[in-house]
């Protein structure tokens, strides 16, 4: 069957407006590869770089610290249950039951592996603090004042809770250290027992007897 004359003329017509349109919705759907300066630009991509920087460092911060927070609270807490164990000594003597003088050395080994947990944290935490000060160094230089200011007062909220961490188990070591020097003076025949070695060679160096062998020494070498 052959197509009239007519048809083909609005054959014709038709598709040259339909090539036409096709075109036109292309062109609107590419994207726009013009360079823009607020988006693309040198400055923008490093502070952007900085942010992510900042996120990093303050979550390294807040690992840290909480592991520290939580070795340190575990730590007093040995130191308490040391107190407690010292003077229930104290009060039976020489009646105090074995079991009671390896259940002290038990802490005291357990006091032992928390505190070189804890320097080792606190090392850490050191380094992460240098590393925090960097990035807020560079987020500053790069515009990105938000980020540095946000990444600043993390640093020092660590700084103070570290500080505290720190003041707290002091208090509490000392308590013990006064607490075995007692047992030192007033009950001598369960030093041995009582008094770990770090107390023991602190309270060597404070006794007058010591100080005075040191004063000997000394005259002797001059």
């Amino acid at each position: 069957m052959f197509e009239s004359p007519n048809q083909e003329r609005k054959a014709r017509r038709i598709v040259p407006v339909t090539v036409g349109l096709v075109s036109a919705a292309c062109e609107q759907n590419q994207p726009n590869l013009r360079w823009d300066e607020e988006t693309l630009g040198h400055e923008f991509l490093i502070q952007q770089a900085s942010t992510v920087n900042v996120n990093a460092a303050t979550q390294l911060l807040t690992v840290t610290l909480v592991a520290i927070q939580d070795t340190s609270q575990r730590l007093r807490d040995a130191l308490s249950q040391e107190i407690s164990l010292v003077q229930q000594a104290m009060e039976w003597g020489e009646a105090t039951p074995t079991q009671h003088w390896d259940q002290l050395v038990a802490v005291r080994g357990t006091l032992s592996d928390l505190k070189h947990n804890l320097r080792v944290l606190l090392g850490y935490m050191e380094y992460a603090e240098k590393l925090a000060t960097i990035v807020a160094e560079i987020s500053y230089l790069s515009g990105n004042i938000a980020a540095s200011d946000a990444i600043c007062e993390r640093i020092a909220h660590a700084t103070r809770a570290c500080r505290n961490q720190e003041q707290l188990t002091h208090d509490l070591q000392i308590i013990s250290l006064e607490l075995q020097q007692r047992v030192i003076v007033n009950t001598p025949e369960l030093q041995e027992k009582i008094v770990s070695d770090d107390t023991a060679s602190e309270a060597d160096q404070s006794s007058p007897s010591n100080s005075d062998n040191v004063k000997q020494k000394t005259k002797k070498g001059i």
